[in-house]
């Protein structure tokens, strides 16, 4: 072979190598939740994602527009994973959008808490937070009160006019309902019941989570329901809050993650769930969001649970939500709330 046909052979060869090495990247698509969600994610993956070539993107929304979205492209998906919470991934679920997670590619299943494994085998809680009671330290102690105790002091007259209430559609004013009204999905009418009976003394009802964060922040109320991270948050920005998980029982909620069914890219899907529950990535999520991982090997600080957070060693502390249940008569009895504390 010549010389110059020597060259025109290796660059050739040179420029497949290097088509094979630029169809060999492969790209994983995540629906998640935007800024320091989006943030975070990057930066935990961004070692699992140079070490395997793997393009990683994100699509940003709240949990329900997540699901929304997937569903409405559920014959034709753009994303490979779908994150969400109990209830979204449970409407998710009912309209058959998922796959079912491989326990042989998802091998970090095993690692995981029981109560973070979803819908038979079709999602995994990626972190847990625990829903309790917020409340100003600052006004409380002026007060002379104790900090509170009770989801029922959401009612008690002696916060007139100082205890923040959300509106249904957003899952911490649900929940507050069930638990006023005894703690169970069914006892929600009963915490309509309760709560109506004490709307002289409830002043506005925030119509986002967004809002009512804004307003605990400015201390526009004493007392009221948030997410032990939430509330960590505000505090180390000077807010005085303090958390509390009451006696009843704080609510165990999980950020879930599903593989959406025919994705774009279904194998890696199921690589980068594992990666995402995997003993790495999950201290950086406990870092950087003050929430508990939802893999048992890692350790949760003594300091992170004293102020809130949940403790992987005592679940019984904590109440599962019951999605399948809290789901078919949301609408209704949303309506049904606003409506009383309207007239």
């Amino acid at each position: 072979m010549s010389g110059l046909c020597w060259i025109r052979a290796a660059a050739f060869g040179a420029a497949i190598v290097a088509g094979q090495s630029t169809q060999a990247q492969e790209t994983v698509v995540i629906a998640s939740f935007g800024s320091l969600w989006q943030e975070v994610l990057e930066e935990a993956l961004a070692p699992w994602a140079k070490d395997n070539n793997v393009e990683v993107r994100f699509t940003a929304g709240s949990s329900s527009d997540n699901v929304t979205r997937a569903i409405a492209a559920r014959n034709n998906p753009d994303v490979d994973i779908v994150m969400g919470e109990e209830m979204s991934f449970a409407q998710g679920l009912q309209e058959g959008i998922f796959e079912t997670l491989d326990s042989s590619v998802v091998t970090n299943l095993d690692k995981v808490v029981d109560a973070a494994k979803m819908g038979d085998g079709h999602g995994v809680g990626i972190i847990m937070q625990n829903i309790g009671l917020f409340y100003h330290t600052e006004n409380f102690s002026k007060e002379g009160w104790d900090p509170p105790t009770s989801w029922m002091e959401l009612v008690d007259r002696k916060y007139c006019g100082r205890v923040g209430y959300m509106h249904p559609n957003v899952s911490f004013g649900y929940y507050a309902l069930m638990m006023i009204g005894g703690g169970k999905p069914e006892d929600i009418p009963a915490g309509i019941d309760s709560v109506v009976a004490f709307k002289d003394c409830v002043e506005t009802v925030d119509p986002s989570g967004a809002k009512h964060v804004e307003r605990a922040q400015l201390g526009d109320f004493d007392l009221g329901v948030l997410a032990h991270q939430l509330v960590i948050s505000l505090a180390d920005r000077g807010a005085p809050l303090g958390f509390v998980t009451p006696e009843e029982g704080g609510i165990l909620q999980f950020t879930t993650m599903a593989v959406a069914k025919n994705a774009p890219s279904p194998a890696l899907a199921q690589r980068a769930v594992n990666e995402l529950l995997s003993e790495r990535v999950q201290s950086i999520l406990v870092e950087k969001f003050k929430a508990s991982p939802a893999n048992k090997d890692v350790e949760v600080p003594a300091d992170l649970i004293a102020a809130g957070a949940p403790d992987p060693n005592h679940m019984e502390r904590y109440l599962p939500i019951d999605a399948p249940k809290l789901i078919p008569q949301r609408k209704e009895w949303t309506e049904q709330f606003m409506r009383a504390m309207a007239e």
